[in-house]
């Protein structure tokens, strides 16, 4: 027999050892390294085989099943929640360190809590499953339905937070993506769960039949691909010649709410925004300025006796536009003073610059733009990332807007852009309501060169592909781009982290109207149903031929 390596006799390591080395903990390890493995999946580090990480926390889930104490299967489940969010979400941490003399202390729990947080929806659906999972060789369905219900709840639940589902796994623009156009990113999540948990009710010794659910899922990629494909190949993508221009100045969001770089950024994006046009373009129609573009209130910025109202006044050329995100106050109906986090429309008609629309943004981002519970936790130090001494007020919910000279659009602020039909309107075809495209304005200079801003593009983008429309997203240090309406990034329209400078690009068509735009919330419909029938299946038709559960591979 092979001694051990002299590391591995270390006492430093033996509990270590003693945790692997023990059955009864094995499962718990699984489950964290299957977290570990579904996040790595996710773009932009592309390691699909770790989508087999699916199958581990199903076969993880099932060592005894139903022999778990209930807080041994949610603890199992939550771990690998954990994991997958944290590798997920840790560029969260970088939206404290911009301020790090004020916020800097919050960054680590930020980094762990948030996490912690959305890992317990993974828990409470591991407590369900090992209590009702079928015994069948078809309970992986009931698996990934039941999982797609919680994700969708995950999304929905306290305002939500859908970063990174399941479907979103796959590249936005990839043939796979598509068939977000036909069952939204949540169906998506649902067929790719199901093909890759399959592989966890593998039965050896059982021939042919064992296999069967592989075989199944193996199908199902095959189809979505398929499907996808055909998609990409008949789906023809033109120009309707509307000229916009894209200005990213790059600057950090520390460089930017420094008073002494205000006039040099006010500057820059003026210099780009009166810019000549680029070799091969017009110019353009519509100006495009990202999310809380300048550290100023709307107010001050256009107030009398600032050298920054005539520059504002005289920016714009005659039928000329300009979409900006800022800060601004507002008055309600009741005579209350609040603060909007707000997409304004200017244009110049008549030698006379006005501002012709406003969109204020719905979905706020908890500790960002507001403080949940702030009467509690403002004595206690925690307040929301604004400079000023409140939080924003949400706007009305995201609709389509007709503003005048700009194709009919759906304005989406930051990480509205990440909800699956924020607007819930469906549309048939030739329906005049439906937007022309989607225009996403974000700050993602708070998340800094990290995974981040890669991640919310791809999430973004796959609004493109559900709605059919194409997408034009601006941002002040990167990733601004436009989609098309299959979701993928049109050639020679980038900017990439901290590039700075500007793009003039033209918008394309939309395609024609989507399955899912036409039907939305049927896929859920579909998904709970398929998770209730599963469950009635066995309760129910086959308790007269009652099997004993059997380990399963690995």
């Amino acid at each position: 027999m092979t001694d051990r390596p002299a590391v591995l006799t270390h006492p430093a390591l033996a509990p270590v050892l003693a945790f692997i080395g023990d059955p009864r903990k094995r499962p718990r390890m699984l489950a964290a390294i299957s977290g570990l493995l579904i996040a790595f999946a996710q773009p932009p580090f592309g390691f699909l085989p770790g989508l087999l990480g699916y199958g581990l926390l199903l076969y993880a889930l099932e060592r005894d099943l139903g022999k778990w104490p209930k807080r041994t299967a949610f603890f199992m489940g939550w771990v690998a929640g954990f994991f997958y969010f944290f590798i997920s979400c840790f560029w969260v941490a970088e939206a404290f360190l911009v301020d790090a003399e004020t916020y800097g202390w919050m960054a680590p729990f930020a980094a762990t809590l948030l996490p912690t947080g959305i890992g317990l929806f993974w828990g409470l659906f591991a407590v369900i499953y090992t209590r009702l999972a079928p015994k069948g060789l078809w309970r992986f369905i009931f698996f990934a339905s039941l999982f797609s219900i919680f994700e969708i709840l995950r999304g929905t639940v306290m305002s939500g937070f859908p970063w990174n589902p399941a479907g979103s796994t796959w590249k936005a623009g990839s043939a796979m993506s598509q068939m977000a156009a036909y069952v939204g990113v949540y169906g998506l999540g649902f067929l790719t769960v199901l093909a890759f948990s399959a592989v966890g009710v593998v039965r050896r010794g059982k021939g042919a039949a064992g296999y069967a659910p592989v075989v199944f899922g193996t199908c199902i990629l095959i189809g979505a691909f398929a499907v996808g494909q055909m998609r990409l190949l008949t789906t023809s993508v033109r120009d309707t010649g509307y000229a916009i221009r894209i200005v990213q100045p790059a600057v950090s969001q520390a460089a930017k709410w420094d008073k002494d770089n205000f006039r040099h950024l006010f500057n820059l994006y003026v210099g780009m925004s009166k810019a000549p046009p680029k070799p091969g373009h017009v110019a353009p129609q519509l100006i495009l300025w990202p999310e809380g573009a300048l550290p100023i209130m709307w107010e001050d910025l256009t107030a009398q006796d600032t050298y920054t109202l005539p520059v504002m006044m005289n920016l714009l050329s005659e039928n000329q536009s300009l979409i900006m995100g800022t800060s601004r106050q507002e008055l309600t109906p009741k005579g209350r003073l609040v603060y909007r986090n707000s997409m304004l429309m200017l244009r110049k008609t008549g030698g006379v610059t006005r501002v012709e629309g406003a969109y204020n943004k719905f979905k706020l981002v908890p500790f960002g733009e507001f403080t949940p519970y702030q009467d509690i936790l403002n004595p206690l130090g925690m307040s929301a990332l604004t400079h000023f001494d409140d939080s924003f007020t949400p706007g009305d919910r995201t609709r389509p807007y007709s503003f005048p000279g700009v194709p009919r659009v759906l304005p989406l602020i930051c990480y509205e852009g990440i909800f699956p039909s924020l607007d819930m309107t469906t549309y048939r075809p030739n329906d005049a309501m439906r937007p022309k495209w989607i225009l996403n304005i974000s700050n993602d200079a708070w998340f800094g060169p990290t995974t981040g801003p890669v991640q919310h593009l791809n999430l973004a983008s796959y609004r493109a592909i559900e709605e059919g429309v194409p997408m034009v997203r601006s941002t002040p240090t990167g990733i601004s781009a436009v989609i098309d309406a299959l979701g993928r990034v049109v050639p020679n329209t980038k900017l990439g982290m901290g590039e700075a400078g500007y793009s003039d690009v033209t918008l394309p068509y939309p395609a024609h109207v989507t399955a899912f735009a036409q039907q939305r919330s049927l896929i859920i419909i579909f998904i709970v149903s398929l998770c209730l029938f599963s469950v009635l299946l066995e309760r129910v038709f086959l308790q007269k031929n009652p099997q004993p559960h059997k380990k399963i591979w690995f």
